[in-house]
């Protein structure tokens, strides 16, 4: 019975490991983008910096939703999004602060409520589309 509990902690670790990587992955990317002093917006106009924000952060909620769906043993959407929420929010909070120590770059509410957004609409995503596309297939 032992050897059983033993292969199935083995089991819970590798699906840990599995699913977590693309969200610990793509936080080292934010975040060596963040430690880029001259990084430029390849987008131009108001509020520019804020969409590409969101548009960073969305790859970070959908990793994140992805990850909780598959080794979380209740699946439900309004947890999962919570978490995905505060998730984004203190990833997007660490980011920003990261920033500060940064020569040329600052640090910007406006930037958390951005980065929060953006990984919620990826959580979003993941929880509307693909688990319901899988479920049909």
């Amino acid at each position: 019975m032992r050897s059983i509990d033993r292969h199935q902690s083995q089991t819970d670790y590798r699906k840990i490991i599995r699913f977590s990587f693309p969200v610990v992955f793509y936080s080292g990317i934010i975040f060596y983008a963040s430690s880029i002093s001259t990084l430029t917006s390849p987008i131009k106009g108001p509020f520019s910096d804020k969409y590409m924000h969101v548009l960073e952060f969305f790859p970070f909620g959908f990793f994140l939703f992805h990850a909780l769906w598959h080794i979380r043993p209740k699946r439900l959407f309004a947890s999962e999004l919570m978490v995905v929420l505060l998730g984004s929010f203190l990833y997007g909070l660490s980011d920003e602060i990261h920033q500060l120590f940064v020569v040329g770059r600052d640090a910007n509410v406006l930037d958390v409520i951005a980065d929060t957004l953006g990984g919620y609409l990826g959580g979003f995503v993941y929880a509307k589309v693909v688990i319901k596309y899988k479920r049909y297939n």
